[in-house]
């Protein structure tokens, strides 16, 4: 009954952490596109998705 019990309460903190994930993940997405937009819509020039890919793949090789 004690394995059930560690286990459940593993379980709910582990599924509280992952949900935790991905609304940290969908609300950066979603703020990115909105201030990529409204820079765009200001006039400031953006680099597209290629050059920030690449930009973020260089700097991924930089720091291994």
């Amino acid at each position: 009954m004690r394995i059930r019990r560690a286990v459940r309460s593993v379980s709910t903190f582990v599924s509280g952490l992952a949900g935790a994930a991905v609304k940290a993940v969908v609300t950066s997405i979603v703020l990115g596109v909105v201030v990529v937009s409204v820079m765009h819509y200001i006039g400031v020039p953006v680099p597209s998705a290629n050059d920030l890919l690449g930009g973020l793949s260089r700097l991924a090789r930089g720091l291994s």
